[in-house]
């Protein structure tokens, strides 16, 4: 017998400021640490208005995680401590994986459209908190896509059905699918049993479980653990939504800014390295 996921809660995206002064939808973060375990935080970028995202986000630390950043609209330039740039525009992603430390910056690009996208911060195992830095830039061709009749499925990372999109290493079991569901449809949506289910919607609203529990613009749908299924529907506007599905680390999380590790010894560690200059352990970003 197929068990349906039941939704658990929604929470409704906070405005806020990040980096130098961008303004962005803070999906989810800390405060529900425990219910979105591997994942730690997410960021909606939406903007038209260059005031609100040209500051970017200037040079600033990272360890103990991993970023996975989609571009949906515009231009963001990257570059890190050991030298390494890339560029991700529209429909691109960008996978870095902190490690050990690396200090970056991430700039958007000015656009006449504007900027609109995603960042997801996803927890690194404590035994790999102190790894080599890595990132990979994936261009918009090359993001496989899979489909349920007329329902689209991005596959950002992981695998649905039989297509997988593996191209980037991340350490932590964890899936992410950027979904367009056209007006008036229902889908069953296979996932692991145990495994953490979160539901973004930026578009439209969908509906979920046999209750037909809502969802809208906005805001992200905490599912429980239980089940191998989540059954959704549309109404009369479609939906659409990252999907993000990641197996539990049960790990400590101590957390201080752009740093996450398992205690505030390390936490307190980091900082130190980061004021006496010995933050940075590896000279090269290996790239996947």
């Amino acid at each position: 017998m197929i068990v349906n996921r039941k939704l658990l809660k929604v929470i409704q995206a906070q405005n806020t400021l990040d980096g130098a002064g961008v303004k962005l939808n803070r999906a989810f973060s800390y405060y529900v640490e425990p219910l979105i375990d591997p994942f730690l935080m997410m960021d909606n970028f939406n903007s038209v208005d260059p005031e609100s995202y040209m500051a970017g986000f200037p040079w600033h630390p990272h360890r103990g995680i991993e970023t996975v950043t989609y571009i949906l609209n515009g231009e963001i330039q990257h570059e890190d401590s050991t030298g390494n740039t890339g560029k991700i525009s529209s429909g691109d992603t960008q996978w870095m994986s902190a490690g050990s430390g690396i200090i970056h910056q991430e700039m958007p690009q000015l656009n006449r459209d504007g900027i609109s996208g995603f960042q997801i911060w996803v927890n690194l195992p404590a035994a790999k908190k102190m790894s080599t830095p890595r990132y990979k830039d994936l261009k918009r061709d090359s993001i496989p896509e899979s489909y349920m009749e007329d329902v689209t499925f991005k596959i950002i990372t992981g695998s649905l059905n039989n297509e997988s999109n593996l191209a980037f290493a991340i350490k932590a079991d964890t899936a992410i699918f950027d979904v367009n569901v056209p007006p008036e449809r229902e889908i069953s949506i296979p996932i692991k049993s145990g495994y953490t289910a979160l539901i973004y919607v930026y578009e439209g609203a969908i509906n979920i479980g046999d209750e037909h529990r809502r969802i809208i613009k906005n805001s992200t749908g905490v599912l429980d653990r239980i089940g191998e299924n989540i059954l959704l529907s549309t109404g009369e506007e479609g939906g659409k939504f990252v999907l993000l599905t990641g197996k539990p680390l049960n790990e400590p999380v101590a957390w201080r800014g752009p740093i996450v590790m398992n205690s505030w010894n390390q936490i307190e560690s980091a900082y130190r390295e980061l004021n006496n200059g010995t933050f940075l352990k590896h000279k090269d970003v290996e790239n996947e």
